[in-house]
């Protein structure tokens, strides 16, 4: 497939317009910046990351550069199809925000890529806008933040419902997933995804579960997806 597709590059080298692929790149920095833009202002300090804002920019610039490049020649769009296939990807996006920008960058470039620039820039600017006023105005307002607790139960305590009055007090909502058993048997550990209404109360919430689980381990922390 490596040989077809260099074969082909080189059949129509001629028809490859350096300048054209040269616009297409910048093209694709511009609205690929917007996208950067618009990502660090609706990103708290502790989530923004720099090096993936980085892969907007580039992921714009390279979409654009390559269907510049592929034209409407179906043949080499196969073989690029073909070759990036290939690529094995280690870094899984888990928050739905970060797969909707990366969309958001291809798509822009892509735009770029087939030489319609004004349509591009004015769908970025727009796009960028929509997702900017949204994050500001609240209507995307955050709820409280999602915690993991783990609580250890002996053996001899029956969990069943104990922990069900404590949570509703203190959270907002909150979900079991999982229960295992540990310590040979004898500790039963069950896992909630929890809202704490008041992160101030954690103490309080804290010292009444253990009163409820014998004083045994209690954990809270950020969430954590398994």
């Amino acid at each position: 497939m490596l040989d077809r597709f260099i074969e082909s590059l080189i059949s129509v080298n001629t028809s490859i317009d350096v300048v054209s692929i040269c616009a297409s790149l910048v093209a694709g920095f511009v609205v690929g910046l917007f996208v950067f833009i618009a990502y660090k202002l609706t990103t708290n300090e502790f989530e923004f990351d720099p090096g993936f804002g980085l892969v907007l920019v580039v992921i714009s610039m390279i979409v654009s550069a390559l269907i510049c490049a592929i034209g409407t020649n179906i043949a080499r769009a196969f073989s690029v199809a073909g070759i990036l296939s290939l690529i094995r990807y280690r870094s899984a996006v888990v928050k739905p925000k970060d797969l909707a920008f990366i969309f958001f960058s291809m798509g822009v470039g892509f735009i770029s890529g087939i030489g319609f620039y004004i349509p591009a820039l004015i769908m970025t600017v727009i796009v960028s806008l929509v997702i900017v006023i949204y994050s500001l105005i609240g209507m995307g307002r955050k709820k409280s933040p999602k915690k993991t607790l783990k609580i250890a139960v002996p053996e001899n305590i029956d969990y069943d419902g104990l922990f069900d009055e404590t949570l509703k007090k203190y959270t907002t909502s909150y979900s079991l997933r999982g229960i295992r058993i540990i310590s040979g048997g004898t500790v039963t550990e069950l896992t909630y995804d929890i809202r704490v209404k008041n992160m101030a109360d954690a103490k309080a919430f804290l010292d009444d579960l253990r009163v409820l689980n014998a004083n045994f381990k209690i954990q809270l922390t950020e969430f954590v997806a398994e």
